[in-house]
């Protein structure tokens, strides 16, 4: 039995999916008639035709994800497959928060968590393929911009290890950076007593030194690739995916100290510096010479000549390389649309497989009055569970049949990831182990380009 008319044309607005919301939008515009009314039009032609008439002609914006008008020729409301391809400009922020303990203690005490990213910007290239119940799309996601860096001048002097000469100054100590200097000026054996006096960076005492100057540096980048297949029938307002991701980031954090050496003598038979038996042992500084005289640091007239105090400068360095490989589940939902307007929302999480690579170097070197360079460096890796969950709100504007343009905000959490300031959390008595309790938060707005055929 034929089905009436009008039966026919509500089943094909019906199928048309969200291109038929868009159409019944314009007819609300035109007379108003009654089922009846279809009936009696006596239309004997494709039901096909009839959506034509209504959709094309009015150039409606097309459904969730597909842009052109031609949706309506098909009488399932479908003509694809549709080909897109999006390129974004990406202002994103991150938390820089880390649990690192202080670089050094005292009234001047810093650490990694004074600094703070800003802005910075990155680009997304994103391609697709939609058929009728079925997406296909690869996207690629990078930024390389985010650091900070802070720099200044401690108000009073830096002592090494707790002594009376630098009572109410800066200190470092087993819980601080720069362990080892901590280390070897606490060292007493085989002949080397460190304990016979309080090094240092001045000013101390006597000594009206100029006050040691710093510097910390944060950064971080990030790559993302995403392989998706989704379930998306292009006349529903859902869609669900299951793909590949690859999220790739890479940290370097660093803090330096320049200032001048000093040894202040606190009993009889003190050396006159920080000996090279004391920098090296493994009970000591544990360090090993890098380059130039095995002699240590000095401060003393007698042993130096006219030459003075050696300057010093101490560096820590730590870098991380995450890459997380796993699988991700997505689901996109279209909130709001009309003739010219889309609104969606979108999640992602996923469960990863984290490689990981860290590293940690630690310089001491004499900079003036001295050519002594001491140091060591550790290396780890791991690979351990991570996860990684994204959030986001879109808007897209059409602008023609074939062009969009795009705006949003996301939000992008990972956790399970070695942070690159953590890891000094981790040296232990010349012991290395990554620290991979890093969560990373990042987040900020797109603008760009969608462009469908």
């Amino acid at each position: 039995m034929r089905l009436p008319h009008w039966f026919q044309f509500v089943r094909a607005v019906f199928i048309s999916g969200f291109a038929g919301l868009s159409c019944l939008t314009n007819l609300q515009a035109q007379p108003q008639s009654q089922p009846g009314d279809v009936e009696q039009a006596a239309y004997s032609g494709p039901v096909s035709n009839v959506v034509d008439q209504i959709c094309c002609e009015n150039e409606i914006g097309g459904s969730y994800g597909y842009g052109s008008a031609n949706v309506c020729a098909d009488d399932d409301g479908y003509l694809g497959p549709y080909y897109f391809f999006q390129a974004d400009y990406l202002f994103w922020t991150r938390d820089s928060s880390v649990t690192s303990g202080p670089v050094i203690n005292g009234p001047d005490s810093f650490n990694y968590n004074d600094l703070e990213f800003g802005f910075d910007s990155g680009y997304r290239l994103r391609g697709a393929v939609a058929f009728e119940t079925l997406e296909f799309e690869a996207a690629w996601t990078q930024i390389d911009g985010w650091n900070d860096s802070s720099n200044g001048q401690l108000t009073t002097g830096l002592g090494f290890d707790g002594g009376g000469s630098f009572a109410g100054a800066n200190s470092i100590n087993a819980t601080t950076f720069f362990q080892p200097l901590f280390r070897a000026s606490s060292f007493n054996s085989g002949g080397t007593d460190e304990t016979l006096e309080d090094e240092g960076l001045g000013p101390v005492g006597i000594f009206a030194d100029p006050a040691a100057t710093y510097q910390t540096r944060y950064s971080s980048s990030l790559q993302d690739l995403e392989l998706m297949a989704k379930y998306a029938p292009f006349w529903r307002r859902l869609k669900f995916g299951v793909g590949y991701r690859r999220v790739t980031l890479d940290e370097l954090a660093s803090a330096s100290i320049n200032g001048t050496f000093r040894a202040i003598d606190t009993g009889a038979g003190a050396n006159g510096g920080l000996s090279h038996a004391a920098l090296t042992d493994a009970n000591g500084g544990n360090l090993q010479l890098i380059s130039g005289a095995a002699d240590g640091f000095d401060d003393e007239t007698a042993l130096l000549g006219t030459a003075g105090p050696d300057q010093l400068q101490m560096l820590n360095s730590a870098t991380t390389d995450n890459t997380l490989n796993g699988v991700q589940f997505s689901m996109e939902a279209l909130l709001v649309e009309s003739q010219w307007f889309l609104l969606d929302a979108t999640l992602k999480a996923g469960a990863f497989q984290n490689q990981i690579d860290a590293s940690l170097t630690e310089l001491y070197s004499a900079t003036a009055n001295d050519d002594s360079v001491y140091g060591r460096a550790f290396n780890d890796s791991a690979s351990e569970v991570a996860f990684v969950g994204q959030i986001g709100l879109g808007t897209t504007f059409r602008l023609s049949d074939f062009a969009r343009l795009r705006a949003g905000w996301e939000v992008l959490f990972v956790s399970g990831v070695a942070l690159a300031p953590d890891q000094t959390a981790n040296l232990q008595a010349g012991t290395f182990n990554v620290n991979n309790d890093g969560d990373m938060i990042a987040n900020g707005g797109h603008i760009g380009l969608e462009f469908v055929y």
